[in-house]
């Protein structure tokens, strides 16, 4: 009997009563059945008081085994067989997606960004038809693909309770169960990319928490040459990595991997932040050179809406997004094991590192930012002097670039004064490259009432990086004539 028992615990309280009636009534029943193995000689005071006890915890709706938050809400709470999932909304309004109290899989407050993972491996395809997507999280990154006219997406998710709350992000994730365009199943992304023969223009897989129990996997030679197998010709693959989330080592590991099976992957930003920096491993099969102008044919209708709210609408910034060409990712990749499924080396290595507290998120990508600018003739035709051109200005966009996130990393570290002469040189190298010019007019709008010689001297020297950019020359008008 005993063994019987222990034998169905698993499956009738892990798969059955769990998912119906959550963790909470679960206990209780254990300790009713606990209850009624009490010795028939033993006082019936101890019985009732026992059975008193979990009714109370029975029917009471204020004992409830969720997580407690400061300054936020619960906004919808499932318990499955597979996680227990939460969607809290803090005091801005704001909501995130977490995983069994622990992990962190998106939010709307950083929309922004995963628009911006589907947007980017998108664009680089020339007319994608068919894509797919690994990991829906909130969802706002699958749903950002309902924009882009004529295009069919699969969407896979591993953990039912994260489908049934991708409601509570709407509308930030356009809703994308309620589009005929887009298909969202729930799946293992291995077995699933393994069992299905559609092939796909675009293959995006989302940020896997490499620490996550069973992330690993995602991350091997046998699953990249699954995916590799499953692009159409001229097919494009992206991997984003969360670097805050990856020392030097694992990440050179999957760089290695991916650059093994895809030896035309690049790498690109995500967004230019340093406090969670995401590097995409992005694939086009398809590497023959592109015009000047790339994106300015895309951006029409709402896409191009969309486009420009993310600054993504011309093709110097988003070609100023590449931070490593191929040539460039071989050499970081280097000589070195390749993780496989009979050697797991991200399984093994990845949760050790999320449990260092000394760690920087910006220490691996502050390595990155030394390389010098890509080859962006490469990208151009050759022929043509107005790409030649082109390459020149993304070569000067990307070394201002470099200098702006070297100086939020100094602004990071509490070293002002370093900040501000990056922020300089970031608006000296690019007149393309506007956010070093505007980090400087934020100083000294700080600095205008307290230290204002200090404000008008920063001003000279911007109009100096700048002089046919305005703005700072009629701040420095306003601040004389007001003293």
């Amino acid at each position: 009997i005993n063994t019987g028992a222990g034998a169905l615990a698993a499956p009738l309280f892990g798969v059955l009563l769990i998912p119906v009636i959550g963790s909470k009534v679960s206990l209780i029943l254990i300790a009713l059945g606990y209850t009624a193995l009490i010795p028939r000689f033993m006082n019936h005071r101890w019985t009732a008081l026992s059975v008193a006890g979990i009714s109370v915890g029975l029917i009471s709706p204020t004992i409830e085994l969720r997580p407690v938050l400061k300054n936020a809400r619960i906004v919808t709470f499932h318990e499955g067989a597979m996680a227990a999932v939460t969607v809290v909304e803090d005091s801005s309004g704001h909501r995130l997606l977490r995983v069994n109290n622990r992990f962190q899989m998106g939010g709307t407050a950083a929309a922004a960004a995963q628009y911006r993972g589907a947007h980017i491996p998108l664009l680089l395809h020339p007319a994608p038809h068919r894509a797919l997507f690994l990991g829906l999280g909130t969802g706002i990154t699958f749903g950002a693909a309902s924009l882009h006219p004529g295009l069919r997406a699969d969407g896979v998710e591993l953990l039912p309770e994260v489908i049934d709350v991708l409601p509570a992000f709407a509308p930030a994730n356009f809703m994308p169960w309620t589009n005929q365009n887009l298909r969202i199943h729930t799946a293992d992304a291995r077995r699933f990319v393994r069992s299905i023969t559609n092939r796909y223009d675009v293959i995006v897989a989302d940020l896997f928490h490499p620490a996550m129990d069973g992330a690993g996997s995602l991350y091997t030679r046998e699953h990249f040459t699954a995916i590799r197998q499953r692009l159409a010709a001229g097919g494009v693959f992206c991997q984003w990595l969360p670097l805050h989330q990856l020392d030097e080592p694992t990440l050179q590991l999957i760089v290695r991997t991916v650059v093994d099976v895809f030896p035309e992957a690049q790498a690109w930003l995500l967004h230019l932040n340093v406090d969670a920096p995401v590097l995409g491993l992005i694939a086009r099969l398809d590497q023959s050179a592109s015009t000047a102008q790339w994106i300015e044919p895309r951006v029409v209708g709402p896409l191009g809406v969309e486009l420009k709210k993310l600054a993504m609408a011309d093709s110097v910034r988003f070609v100023g997004l590449l931070l490593a060409d191929t040539r460039q990712l071989g050499d970081l990749a280097g000589p070195g094991p390749l993780n496989t499924d009979d050697q797991p080396l991200v399984l093994l290595r990845a949760p050790a590192f999320s449990y260092r507290q000394d760690v920087k998120p910006y220490e691996t990508l502050e390595r990155w930012l030394q390389l010098p600018p890509c080859d962006y003739s490469s990208l151009f035709n050759r022929s043509s002097a107005d790409n030649s051109l082109a390459a020149q200005q993304h070569e000067r966009y990307a070394l201002a670039r470099n200098a702006y996130l070297r100086g939020l990393i100094a602004d990071a570290e509490g070293d002002g004064s370093v900040a501000v002469e990056r922020y300089l040189e970031s608006a000296r190298l690019s007149e393309d490259f506007t956010l070093g010019y505007a980090q400087c007019l934020s100083q000294v709008s700080l600095l205008a009432r307290s230290r204002p010689a200090e404000a008008k001297s920063l001003l000279g020297r911007l109009i100096e990086a700048q002089p046919n950019r305005p703005v700072a020359a009629e701040l420095l008008r306003r601040l004389e004539s007001s003293r």
